[in-house]
């Protein structure tokens, strides 16, 4: 096992790569650090975000004048790994950053030994640092991977700033909190670095690193568009998600002027949309409010999406989001079944879910509901539940995805009492996570396989619909609309009726 040495001598600038690098086995793999850091994996119905993460680390790392930042999103930019390889080769960085996750962590480590193997056939110095829930929750064994130089756990960005700071002066970077790492005497880990207090603190994100049209959204009404995060942490303590964990039990929020600024920013860019990425971005019901008030105040002309929490908002304050630019509101459904919900700690309850559905019809907003099947206590009538259940509420678009244990969470352990075999996730299949389970009978009655046609029935029963069909095409209002209702509407179909080998 290789240890690490401090950097012996001072550099006047360092040259890092942030790296969102490509995938051998599927699409559009999402290795950021938002929505619990949980939901890692391929995205159905083509849809393609920012790398929020990367570009936050980016913003900061560069507000350093000696600190050369070059970031590569693979995914937006379609790059092979022979390209990622030609072009790193080409920049000749002395630091790289990779983000990695549970389910990608073992072809993550491939790429990293072949980014070490090329600097070392160039004969250059080469640092590389991985961040995530992944190392975060599981540093001792991902450490045992030799192409890693540091971890970075929880918060990564000044982290990493502090780091390249003291590599570039040459100074020791072993007492940074919330670096782990190797030494001759075997794996270290040190204490936590502190959470970011003020998040008003953190620098507005510099999208001129990415291409402003380079990703796709289907739930999108204008373009172009953008994500922001404004708030870190979630309300919720569900049993499936690792937020708790990662953020420590607290809530944090930037102010409502910071995030109308940077809107006003952004729209000075030519953004027209922005999809709030946060958890929860309704948890602060007052800040909300205040976002609206000055969104309208300013009379900017921005539309918007956000995450919500059932039982969260009233029907008052979806009108006020509305009359502000929101038009879709994103919600964690996951069953229709309160026996389910109960299980994975969910906190809510199906005929809050009913009533917040029925206020956004009302007021006339769409509705995204994520489902999973899989849960504990799963069964096939519960399946069947859902699924009229989900009819019944009416969302404009939904998601399923396939109940899955990730490092960090409650649900991990519990499963891993029961069969040690799951060790620390990371012989899951990446090409296969939409289309079976991930030790499905350790949770529930149904196998691996069972989960995955259920994931594709609840597909199939909610957008194959005539009904439903007709209702899309009659909402069409643009040639935007076409377009996105088209592209997504395909994957989806395709998915839906087994066509799809993701």
């Amino acid at each position: 096992m290789r240890t690490k040495k401090n950097p012996k001598k001072k550099s006047e600038r360092c040259r890092v790569v942030v790296l969102n690098p490509p995938s051998r086995h599927a699409k559009n793999v999402v290795r950021d650090l938002v929505y619990g850091c949980w939901c890692k994996g391929k995205r159905i119905a083509a849809a393609k975000f920012p790398p929020t993460t990367l570009l936050q680390i980016a913003t900061v790392l560069e507000n350093e004048p000696e600190n050369e930042m070059i970031l590569l999103d693979s995914q937006a930019d379609d790059l092979s790994f022979e390209i990622v390889r030609k072009k790193v080769s080409e920049v000749k960085p002395q630091i790289i950053i990779f983000p990695t996750s549970t389910m990608s962590f073992k072809e993550d480590a491939q790429t990293m030994r072949e980014l070490k193997d090329d600097a070392v056939k160039d004969k250059r110095d080469l640092v590389i640092l991985s961040y995530g829930s992944h190392v975060t929750f599981l540093p001792e064994s991902s450490l045992l991977e030799d192409s890693i130089d540091y971890i970075v756990m929880k918060e990564p960005e000044y982290i990493l700033r502090d780091f390249v700071r003291a590599y570039r002066k040459g100074n020791d970077v072993s007492s940074i909190g919330g670096l782990g790492f190797r030494t001759s005497k075997g794996i270290k880990i040190n204490p936590p670095y502190p959470f970011i207090k003020d998040l008003d603190d953190m620098p507005f994100i510099n999208r001129e690193h990415i291409k402003m049209y380079a990703y796709f959204n289907p739930l999108v009404r204008r373009l172009p568009w953008t994500t922001m995060v404004t708030s870190r942490g979630c309300p919720g303590r569900c049993n499936f998600c690792s937020s708790p964990s990662f953020y420590g039990n607290v809530l944090r929020f930037r102010s409502a002027e910071s995030v109308v600024n940077e809107m006003v920013v952004l729209y000075k860019m030519g953004y027209r949309e922005i999809f709030f990425r946060d958890e929860t971005f309704t948890a602060h019901r007052k800040r909300l409010v205040d976002i609206c008030d000055l969104i309208i105040k300013k009379k900017l002309d921005m539309a918007w999406i956000c995450n919500a929490r059932v039982g969260n908002l009233d029907k008052k304050t979806m009108k006020i989001m509305k009359d502000a630019g929101c038009h879709t509101i994103k919600f964690g459904v996951e069953s229709g079944v309160q026996e389910i919900l109960n299980n994975i700690h969910k906190g809510i309850d199906v005929n809050m879910t009913k009533k917040t559905f029925k206020w956004t019809h009302e007021v006339g907003l769409d509705t995204h509901a994520h489902t999973m099947v899989g849960c504990i206590g799963e069964t096939s009538e519960t399946v069947r539940r859902t699924i009229e259940f989900l009819k019944e509420i009416g969302p404009t678009t939904l998601t399923a995805g396939a109940f899955t244990p990730y490092p960090g969470t409650e649900i991990f352990e519990m499963v891993k009492k029961k069969d040690t075999s799951i060790g620390d996730g990371t012989d899951s299949d990446l090409s296969t996570l939409h289309t079976q389970g991930y030790h499905s009978k350790e949770l529930c009655d149904l196998s691996d396989e069972q989960v995955g046609k259920a994931v594709r029935k609840i597909y199939s029963s909610f957008y194959l619909r005539p009904s439903y069909v007709f209702k899309r095409l009659i909402s069409i209002r643009s040639f935007t609309d076409i377009r996105r209702l088209l592209f997504a509407g395909l994957e989806v179909i395709s998915f839906a009726a087994g066509r799809d080998d993701e």
